[in-house]
């Protein structure tokens, strides 16, 4: 695999943690931008900590198959995330509130940066970090399907330097099931979640990294 393109797919993923029920929104209740962000504000409120297992696909603008992986997430507010995709291409990215690291197993690198704090910039904040303050960042659209009772969310972000154009986030009965992302040049990231544990205590150690010997450490900061 290209290194730039592994780089994309980890930003397009960190523009998380996190893929969408593409159901028809003629059965769908839509509400206003103010109500969309009260209620996307109040299912995220509820969310403590969330671990789950995972499938992830990426198309290039024609559909094309870029990468089909599966793996981990573990989420704990404030700012602390884990995910890690296993083979063919392990990767790991941990965030513990104030750096990110993201480790290539099979490159033998590792790169540590800043974390980002502003969910525009970072959208695995959307689930790690404030809620109050995704209106500063997005628009917001929230529809309700009448038959299966799921909440769509689209976020679309505001600023002009966003990774990606399109954020949606699916729940059912306050569970995360799904995000789909789509960037300006018509990339997509799908990533669908299964046996999700909510508010569940997670280890400190999840969200630590320490670099093996023999990997080289970029910092970026």
């Amino acid at each position: 695999m290209v290194k730039c393109n592994r780089a994309r797919w980890t930003w397009m993923l960190l523009a998380v943690l996190m893929a969408s029920s593409f159901s028809g929104a003629s059965n769908a209740g839509q509400l206003s931008e103010m109500a969309s962000a009260q209620e996307l504000i109040k299912q995220l409120k509820s969310v403590k900590s969330i671990h789950s297992t995972f499938r992830q696909w990426v198309q290039d603008a024609k559909q094309a198959s870029l990468q089909d992986v599966t793996g981990s997430m573990w989420v704990q507010k404030p700012g602390q995330f884990r995910w890690d995709t296993n083979n063919p291409y392990p990767q790991s990215i941990i965030a513990n509130g104030e750096f990110i690291w993201i480790y290539d197993e099979d490159l033998e690198q590792a790169t540590q940066q800043k974390l980002d704090t502003h969910v525009g910039n970072t959208p695995a904040l959307l689930l790690s970090g404030d809620p109050s303050k995704l209106a500063d960042s997005f628009s917001i659209s929230a529809y309700l399907y009448d038959d299966t009772k799921e909440w769509r969310f689209d976020l679309k972000p505001k600023g002009e330097d966003s990774l990606f154009e399109l954020l949606r986030v699916n729940f059912k009965g306050g569970k995360l099931l799904d995000m789909y992302l789509e960037d300006a040049l018509g990339q997509t990231t799908k990533i669908e979640f299964s046996d999700v544990e909510l508010n569940s205590s997670i280890k400190e150690s999840v969200f630590t990294f320490n670099p093996p010997a023999n990997v080289d450490i970029i910092k970026d900061f």
